[in-house]
């Protein structure tokens, strides 16, 4: 059985098709991510002194916000339908105020504008690759992005961190937050969006999402001699840490902004992760540094540290299960469904 991943970070999409045969011959593909695929078609557009108007679904923003804002600067319009629209934020308002026209339909635009449609999951780069590979189509889909979650009156950064400890106090395992299409809770717009398009793709799939942080920490534990262990995620926009034992249950998890990791240098971040370990941080730490928050369940003695991402900090031992270090969060999505349902994961 074919079974499509997709780990959909700020900087790139990474791709595996799992065949079920040696996964170092399974079709991948390291992409562009969405947002910066997106942005680039925005950034045309400007340059060719034309408005632009975004149908689709909610998405990442990151670089295709940034496009916007250049796009509007430049005197050019930018029209959006209101799905699209939630892109940018949380709250229309503070979409309108950003210079975007947000719109029903598109009725009543001039042709000159450049339609663009916003969606994390373009079946129209994957489905050709897999053809012409003669590649089995997949019936089972799982897709890990970055979902704050709908908040229109509270930080973000609070409520997503709120929605993470709810979860770990009432269950505290990995598989937890590997959600099938039926059990997305319905405040993770940006993960309904991306199950509406592949149903809108297949409407037989099977679809699970997760948030890529926690599909990197289950890649890590692939890579694992010994438990319990801390296994930290150096995205290019968030950085994780979660202490966590052979059975993927959760003792302790932080999460914080990359940039502002960096800004305390390597001994900083190795004196944080130090503290974190022994559960002197708290979630208010983490908070008013401008990060999401901490839990700390119970303190254990960490055997071993294992990260992965793009901006690996520190000198711990870099996640690697098969000799790729772009696809753990990938592998970690195919370990956590074999987890949950009757499919087989084999290294």
């Amino acid at each position: 059985m074919a079974v499509f991943t997709l780990d959909i970070g700020t900087g790139t999409q990474d791709f595996l098709l799992y065949s079920g045969n040696n996964i170092r011959n399974n079709l991948k593909m390291i992409l562009p991510s969405p947002t910066k695929i997106v942005a680039r078609k925005i950034n045309n557009a400007t340059e060719q002194r034309k408005n632009v108007f975004l149908t689709g679904y909610t998405m990442g923003g990151g670089p295709c916000k940034f496009a916007v804002k250049k796009h509007i600067e430049a005197g050019l319009k930018v029209y959006a339908e209101e799905r699209a629209a939630l892109t940018f934020a949380d709250n229309l308002d503070r979409v309108k105020e950003m210079g975007i026209v947000v719109v029903d339909a598109i009725n009543g635009l001039e042709s000159k504008e450049v339609f663009i449609e916003l969606k994390d999951v373009d079946f129209d780069i994957f489905v050709p690759v897999i053809q012409k590979s003669w590649e089995e189509m997949p019936f089972t889909y799982v897709v890990a992005v970055q979902d704050h979650g709908f908040s229109p009156k509270e930080s973000n950064r609070r409520f997503r961190f709120k929605v993470f400890e709810r979860l770990l106090k009432r269950d505290g395992y990995l598989t937890s937050f590997l959600y099938k299409s039926n059990e997305i809770p319905e405040f993770f717009n940006r993960m309904t969006s991306v199950a509406e398009t592949i149903r809108e793709f297949d409407e037989n799939a099977e679809i699970y999402v997760i948030d890529t942080v926690f599909a990197a920490i289950a890649g890590c534990m692939l890579d694992v001699e010994e438990f319990p262990a801390l296994l930290l995620n150096f995205g290019n926009s968030h950085t994780v840490g979660a202490v966590v034992d052979k059975d993927g249950f959760i003792f302790s998890l932080f999460e914080h902004h990359t940039n502002v990791l960096k800004q305390k240098g390597l001994n900083g971040i190795e004196k944080f992760v130090e503290e974190f370990i022994k559960g002197n941080i708290t979630n208010e730490d983490v908070f008013n540094d401008n990060g999401h928050g901490a839990f700390v369940r119970e303190v254990v003695d960490v055997k071993e540290i294992v990260m992965t991402g793009p901006n690996t900090m520190g000198n711990y031992k870099i996640a690697n299960p098969i000799g790729d270090v772009m696809i753990v969060g990938n592998l970690g999505m195919l370990n956590l469904l074999s987890q949950k349902s009757d499919f087989e994961f084999k290294i």
